[in-house]
């Protein structure tokens, strides 16, 4: 009875059955499951499991054949209908019938039909991922045609104008193809990238011009916000590597732009150095340094994901995809590099990425002997103390030289683009001269500059113009253009 008592309430079908096949116990889920709940009809094992159990088979074999085998087959009920389950057979012993055969099993229905959802799911998801990278390939090929059209009849212009504020106008509408020409590779590489179609082109190029070419592209911006903009390459870095030069040279291009879109004022630099060898394979780091706003342990962690910036106000404010960087880590990882960050809000950023080129056999044979290891922790804290860190120190410290350098830049920048009535641009300005005053003990200064960016955001011409002749005066600086400070 404590047997039976035991089987009654387990949670899963239980089915006894003699050496006849016919069915002599069914404890509650399975008279539930199956619809034998009344009468006292004589059921066969066969009647339950016809696909399984051939009739009149020696049951007592059967059993010993596949006894404790786990079998997915399907159930009947009494309607004839059926169901999938997952069944086990075994021998149990009763006290009055002795040693009989038993099966234990569970309706699975809930877990196939959760499969098979499953799987509708993902060739949904499948069709939808190929139709959306059919979507962006098409959609960046079609946008790709009208910048190039734009970009090469406003040349053409610029190439006939004259006119200083024309010619400024045009030059702002080529940086802005420029920038959509990035936004449209990005979103090509990133295309290719989750397709698994991207592949990196190895040949012999000058390493020293592609960093030219990097820095050249970015120049105009560094201008425009007059940032301290320089490149350093050190001596033992190869003149000649075998590489993929277009993606190297985009790894750099999307360091430098990334970090003078966060840079208002100091500093961005690229610095080169050789990190590693073995033999033809080398290994080459490039440090980006800015000065910029920074950014706090909670953004770093995301900063390389797809589609991501650090915060969703980055992206109001300085635009952007957030793609560049994850396009730049997956660069690096497949020329079996990687990419870090060391930065803090308002303390400027380090970028520093390293990929793996070779050299050719003559540069190997040249530095037979030499197997470089380099410390790059001393590098790392050498470029992080010394150079981001005391730039800012004395941009921000007021009435030092760097400050008033700064001073004077923003405020010639943020007269001609109050000249031009570029209000956008002109309100960056006012909030680096805000900043740049802000440890001044002159309150009338502090004053003077709060009430310049409270009349350039209401786009007031002549109070913006008065409020900065008068900031000017009180810094004794020099009129726009004047050498000097």
């Amino acid at each position: 009875m404590a047997m039976r008592s035991l089987l009654e309430n387990n949670l899963g079908m239980i089915i006894a059955f003699d050496g006849q096949g016919t069915v002599t116990f069914l404890n509650g889920i399975a008279r539930e499951e199956l619809d034998y709940r009344q009468g006292k009809k004589k059921i066969s094992v066969e009647d339950i499991f016809p696909t399984l159990i051939r009739e009149n088979c020696n049951y007592d074999e059967y059993v010993n054949s596949v006894q404790g085998q786990l079998i997915k087959t399907v159930a009947y009920r009494k309607n004839n209908t059926c169901f999938p389950v997952m069944i086990r057979f075994s021998k149990l012993f009763f006290e009055d019938v002795g040693q009989i055969n038993a099966v234990a099993g569970l309706n699975i229905q809930d877990e196939e039909d959760a499969i098979r959802e499953l799987k509708k799911v993902e060739q949904e998801m499948e069709q939808n991922l190929k139709a959306r990278d059919s979507f962006v390939a098409n959609i960046t090929h079609e946008l790709r045609t009208p910048v190039n059209g734009i970009k090469g009849h406003v040349k053409n212009l610029l190439d006939l104008e004259t006119e200083p504020s024309k010619k400024s106008t045009l030059g702002i509408i080529i940086q802005c193809c420029n920038n959509m020409e990035k936004i449209i590779n990005n979103l090509l590489d990133f295309s290719k990238m989750e397709a698994g179609k991207f592949e990196i082109c190895e040949k012999p190029f000058e390493f020293k011009s592609c960093v030219n070419q990097a820095m050249d592209t970015n120049r105009p911006v560094a201008n425009q916000k007059g940032l301290h903009f320089h490149a350093f390459v050190a001596e033992d870095v190869p003149q000649t590597v075998i590489g993929d030069e277009l993606r190297i040279t985009q790894i750099m291009n999307n360091l430098l732009s990334n970090a003078l879109k966060f840079t208002s004022m100091g500093a961005v630099t690229l610095e080169v150095y050789k990190t590693h060898q073995r033999e033809d394979v080398v290994e080459l780091t490039f440090f980006v340094t800015d000065t910029g706003i920074g950014i706090d342990a909670q953004g770093r962690q995301k900063l390389f994901q797809s589609f991501s910036q650090a915060d969703d106000s980055i992206t109001r404010r300085y635009g952007g995809t957030g793609l560049g960087l994850y396009v730049t880590k997956q660069l690096a990882e497949q020329m079996h590099g990687h990419i870090e960050v060391e930065s803090e809000p308002g303390r400027g950023s380090t970028f520093s990425c390293a990929i793996k080129v070779k050299v050719p056999v003559q540069a190997v044979e040249q530095e037979k002997e030499q197997n470089i290891e380099f410390d790059i922790s001393n590098l790392k804290n050498h470029l992080l103390g010394t150079q981001a860190k005391s730039r800012m120190e004395q941009v921000y410290m007021y009435g030092s030289a760097a400050n008033r350098r700064e001073l004077a830049i923003n405020m010639e920048k943020l007269v001609l683009c109050i000249e031009m009535e570029n209000w956008e641009k002109a309100e960056g300005f006012a909030e680096n001269i805000k900043t740049l005053c802000a440890e001044s003990g002159e309150q009338t200064l502090k004053s003077r500059t709060f009430r310049l960016l409270m009349a350039v955001r209401k786009e007031d011409y002549k109070q913006a113009i008065g409020y900065s002749e008068e900031i000017r005066t009180i810094l004794k600086l020099k009129e726009p253009g004047a050498e000097g400070v």
